[in-house]
């Protein structure tokens, strides 16, 4: 079994169109919604839509959500759904992220066939929305390597499979100042975590104005931090950089 995790905050306007994505997709699953707080309608349209999809849902898909008793933050309430999570592998989607009906039988075959510990996938850049900016954001290897992370975060959180044992010990961290999905990757391959590869656009990520990954100034920044918190040393991490400025413009492809 996958084990879907969906952490949500204020996410109303898009979390139904990530919770749809996530209930085609054709795998024994099971989808774990956990609301950190939210003050808008995220958690009632929620179980609204689990209340009136029941007779659809209760012999396909076993759909938890939870609410936390006070606001986490993101990492935490990731890691609250590993905790929780009853499948092997575990999948990351965020509430305003959407996957492509096929995502996730295509890394469970490829992770299993490869023996890996992660599966990575290509995304394409939507608007707020819904519509394609004319983005890809991909890697042409079969296989990400530590330094080639090093360079550039080529893992997406809302594009991995990944198995829930491995992010039991490696649990996502500083998501207050850093990039709590980065940290957590760079530490899974400094402790040989063996990643591989989809160059196809299987997510659909939401580029929201405002978010921090929208604001380069302090998402370089957070990269920054990113880098010291996984144990590089100050000098190393002045030193990574600049790959990561070039490679963070390269990466981008118009379709």
């Amino acid at each position: 079994m996958i084990s879907v995790i969906i952490p949500m905050y204020n996410s109303e306007k898009y979390i139904l169109d990530a919770l749809r994505s996530a209930l085609v997709q054709e795998v024994d699953k099971e989808i774990i919604v956990i609301d950190d707080c939210s003050f808008d309608k995220s958690l009632d349209t929620v179980l609204s839509y689990v209340k009136e999809h029941h007779n659809i849902l209760k012999d396909k898909t076993r759909i938890i959500v939870r609410k936390n008793s006070k606001n986490m933050g993101v990492a935490a309430t990731r890691n609250l759904g590993v905790d929780i999570a009853h499948g092997e592998y575990v999948a990351y989607l965020d509430a305003d992220d959407m996957w492509r009906s096929d995502k996730l039988k295509k890394q469970l075959e490829l992770i299993v066939s490869t023996n890996s510990d992660i599966c990575n996938a290509s995304r394409e850049i939507i608007d707020e929305n819904g519509e394609s900016e004319g983005f890809l954001i991909g890697f042409d290897k079969e296989k990400i390597s530590l330094a080639d992370i090093e360079k550039s975060n080529h893992i997406n959180c809302s594009a991995v499979l990944v198995k829930k044992e491995l992010m039991k010990k490696y649990p996502m961290k500083h998501d207050r100042d850093a990039h709590e999905d980065y940290y957590a990757w760079l530490i899974c391959l400094k402790n040989g975590a063996r990643v591989c590869n989809i160059n196809e656009p299987l997510l659909k990520y939401r580029d929201i104005k405002g978010s921090k990954s929208h604001n380069k100034f302090k998402a370089a920044i957070m990269t920054f931090k990113t880098y010291r918190y996984a144990d590089y040393g100050f000098f190393k991490s002045l030193f990574m950089m600049p790959a990561y400025l070039i490679n963070g413009v390269k990466k981008h492809k118009k379709q």
